[in-house]
């Protein structure tokens, strides 16, 4: 992907296309990626994904845990063993976490995923990650990437379609391969290249400027929010309740981790727009969202800015900490853990 600071030069070449997801990691890495942090050691499991555990059919523990994300959960920056997947591992009881975080993935391809693996495993709990960003990663149809070479690609990505009547349509399956930019049959991204390229601007500048700027602005990271009416809240409401309605035909429970960006964790922008659209889906649909923010927020502002790194906007090893001990205490009790 390109260099924006808000994707951190992970080395995409350790993805490969997916005809139905768009890409996926390459199963069996093992490797170490260079990183501001010092560096952070990559491992996938068989099936392509950011896990030490495998996928069986049968749970090795008394309790499985599916979590799905997108890079916050699969862990840019952080190694295996740091994530707030495998905190969430360790705390809870005779738990085994799967761990499906796919980088750069919207909720619309998360929510693939699960179509694609959930249903030939067990399972007793399913943790919907949603970093509050994907609102715009759903109606994209495709992002700018870096090959291997520095040459610009756009990865295409499967979407959903949104129709008067409430209705989702998949689109865009099966995905087609990665293409150079400049390509007559590259597919509109809408509206993400505009954004991108206004981040770029910025970011230019130094991650110090624009922290500056983004307080004195009071900058609104996403404006989606803003309405219930707005087409990007409205179909990642409708592919949650789609999701959340098929766990509940099963009897399985479910908890929405809504997890924040950096400018709400620091309060350079204000978060109530976000926990308003979400609590309405939980009053709407009865399924537990938790707000990760009202656990990062009593800490004094250095230690919410260490949350994140210096110039790459992922979470570090204390945020995954933080954030993993957070979802255990909400997750506990619907696990039937005291």
């Amino acid at each position: 992907m390109n260099a924006r600071a808000d994707i951190p030069p992970l080395h995409r070449q350790l993805m490969q296309h997916d005809d139905i997801l768009g890409y996926k990691f390459a199963p069996g890495l093992k490797v170490r990626i260079p990183h501001e942090g010092g560096g952070y050691l990559v491992k996938t499991n068989k099936e392509g994904f950011r896990c030490d555990n495998e996928v069986t059919s049968k749970k090795p523990q008394a309790r499985r845990v599916l979590v799905f994300g997108d890079s916050y959960t699969a862990g840019d920056g952080v190694s295996n063993g740091k994530r707030y997947s495998d905190v969430l591992e360790q705390t809870l009881e005779d738990a085994e976490v799967l761990n499906f975080g796919l980088s750069g993935s919207g909720t619309d391809q998360q929510y693939l995923i699960f179509q694609k693996y959930a249903e030939e495993i067990e399972y007793d709990a399913v943790v919907i990650s949603v970093l509050v960003e994907n609102i715009e990663r759903n109606v994209a149809k495709s992002r700018e990437w870096t090959d291997r070479s520095g040459e610009s690609l756009y990865v295409s990505k499967p979407w959903f379609e949104l129709s008067s009547s409430g209705e989702l349509s998949l689109k865009g399956v099966p995905v087609p391969v990665p293409q150079k930019k400049g390509s007559e049959q590259v597919a509109d991204q809408g509206g993400v290249d505009v954004l991108a390229t206004a981040r770029k601007m910025v970011n230019k500048l130094g991650p110090g400027f624009k922290d500056k700027v983004q307080k004195l602005t009071r900058f609104q990271p996403l404006p989606d929010y803003d309405s219930a009416d707005n087409y990007g809240w409205r179909l990642m409401q409708a592919i949650l309740t789609k999701w959340v309605s098929e766990l509940s035909e099963l009897n399985v429970p479910v908890m929405i981790a809504v997890i924040p960006v950096y400018q709400y964790v620091e309060k350079t922008a204000s978060y109530a727009d976000v926990r308003k659209r979400f609590n309405e889906f939980a009053n709407a649909t009865g399924a537990p969202v938790h707000h990760v923010i009202d656990d990062l927020w009593p800490y004094p502002a250095d230690v919410r800015r260490s949350f994140r790194f210096q110039s790459d906007v992922h979470l570090t090893p204390l945020a995954h900490k933080t954030i993993g001990e957070s979802i255990a205490r909400y997750l506990a009790p619907l696990l039937g853990e005291k």
